[in-house]
C-alpha cells in the first residue's frame, strides 16, 4: 500500500517507454504508455526473428510497425536505439504532425524508468518462454499416451446442446 510507483518521470507528461529482452530467436518488447503524467499501464509483444539479428534492427522494425495505426507520444524512450533512428524520428513526426523524439536515456530518472522497462521485458520474456516449454512437454505428454506419431499442432473441440431438442447450439474451441 505504502509503495511508491516509480513509472512516473518528472517533467514528462506523454511518453512510451519500450524496451527489448532477448533470448535466441526470441524477443520481448515491453511498452509503458505515460499520458497526462500518469502511467496508463503496459503490454508485452513477443517476437520470432534469426538469432542473429541485432536488438537496434528489431526494435527499430517494430517501432515502425506499432505506430503504423497510432499517433506516436511526443517522447519515446528506449532502451536500444533503432538502426534508422533519424528516418523513424522524421517518419513518426511527419505521421503524428507534432515533433517525436526517440531517446535513449542514459542517465537519471528516464532511464531508471527505461531499465525498470528492460526488467519488465526480460521476465515477461522468462514466463513466456517457460509456459512455451511446459505446452511442448504437455503435448508431447498428450501424443504419449494417445499412441500419436508426433505432438498434435492442432486440437479442435466441439459441443453440441439443446434444451429439451429446442435452441439447438453448436460451439468450436481451437488450440493450435
Amino acid at each position: 500500500i505504502q509503495a511508491n510507483q516509480d513509472i512516473n518521470i518528472p517533467n514528462v507528461r506523454d511518453a512510451d517507454i519500450i524496451a527489448i529482452a532477448r533470448s535466441g530467436e526470441r524477443s520481448c518488447i515491453q511498452i509503458f504508455f505515460v499520458r497526462g503524467g500518469s502511467n496508463y499501464g503496459n503490454r508485452s509483444y513477443f517476437l520470432t526473428h534469426l538469432a542473429d539479428t541485432p536488438a537496434t534492427e528489431i526494435i527499430g522494425a517494430f517501432i515502425g510497425q506499432f505506430y503504423g495505426d497510432k499517433e506516436p507520444p511526443a517522447v519515446i524512450l528506449l532502451s536500444d536505439a533503432p538502426k534508422d533512428r533519424d528516418l523513424l524520428t522524421e517518419a513518426l513526426s511527419r505521421a503524428a504532425g507534432h515533433h517525436v523524439r526517440l531517446q535513449c536515456p542514459e542517465r537519471g530518472a528516464r532511464r531508471k524508468v527505461a531499465a525498470m522497462a528492460v526488467k519488465n521485458a526480460e521476465e515477461a520474456l522468462a514466463r513466456h518462454l517457460a509456459n512455451a516449454s511446459s505446452q511442448k512437454r504437455l503435448l508431447r505428454e498428450l501424443a504419449a499416451a494417445l499412441g500419436l506419431p508426433q505432438p498434435p499442432g492442432r486440437i479442435e473441440i466441439y459441443d453440441n446442446s439443446h434444451i429439451q431438442g429446442k435452441h439447438a447450439v453448436g460451439g468450436m474451441v481451437v488450440a493450435g
